[in-house]
């Protein structure tokens, strides 16, 4: 799956290139939006997205994600929220010039780089024995974004956070234990890289299509529709 992220990015790199005579400037990224998505893994998963911008580069990331999805009886395994506080800035900006002993190499904004952090919020509510727990955990996510914000747009990202999945739950030694099976939160350190594109319908209407690898869960495919404000 990450060879194929990676051959992704490298056509959608090509791809924004092209149109990037037409690009203004790396601010004209939009960070102002709502957007809802249908996630594929081995279950299907349905997901919002609110982006509100901030003064200063900043803006704030409100998401909801539910896995799991039965239709037939509107059941769900489990529920995600996140709240993350991102900052954003052209390349250019970020190093507006490089300069050693006379030579100066001034960096043109060919893209945008972008860091969020903040919580994630987790409750489970499986079928298996009635499992049902909540967990919380940090959510960093950073990521690069290029090409035209008028037009196709693509991304590269990062996503550093703590996961938690079902286990068996062992019995301790020395115990004896019934034999209907308990499970546990398991928690891990999940590293995801995906990458994705974007084409902007006009001003206010999107659609995205992105890929994504995990290293505890299964990899993902999203498609979505997004509505710039």
């Amino acid at each position: 799956m990450r060879y194929y992220i990676v051959i992704s990015f490298l056509f959608l790199f090509s791809l924004a290139s092209n149109s990037q005579e037409e690009k203004k400037d790396a601010q004209d990224f939009n960070y102002s939006s709502i957007s809802i998505d249908l996630i594929q893994t081995d279950e299907t998963a349905i997901g919002a997205k609110l982006s509100i911008p901030l003064p200063g580069g900043l803006y704030v990331v409100l998401e909801r994600r539910a896995e799991g999805v039965d239709t037939s009886n509107d059941s769900y395994d489990r529920v995600i929220n996140a709240a993350r506080i991102g900052v954003h800035t052209g390349i250019g900006d970020l190093f507006s010039s490089i300069s050693s002993k006379g030579f100066k190499l001034n960096i043109k904004n060919i893209f945008d780089v972008y860091a969020e952090l903040g919580l994630k919020s987790t409750a489970y509510d499986s079928d298996i024995n009635s499992f049902s727990e909540d967990d919380s955990q940090a959510n960093i996510i950073t990521g690069i974004r290029f090409g035209n914000s008028s037009g196709w747009e693509g991304k590269l990202f990062l996503d550093f956070s703590k996961d938690a999945g079902l286990k068996i739950k062992e019995c301790p030694s020395g115990q004896v234990c019934t034999e209907a099976i308990e499970y546990e939160l398991d928690k891990e350190t999940d590293q995801k890289l995906g990458a994705g594109m974007l084409y902007n319908i006009n001003k206010r209407s999107a659609i995205s299509f992105e890929m994504s690898s995990s290293t505890i869960f299964d990899n993902a495919v999203k498609i979505g529709y997004q509505f710039n404000f």
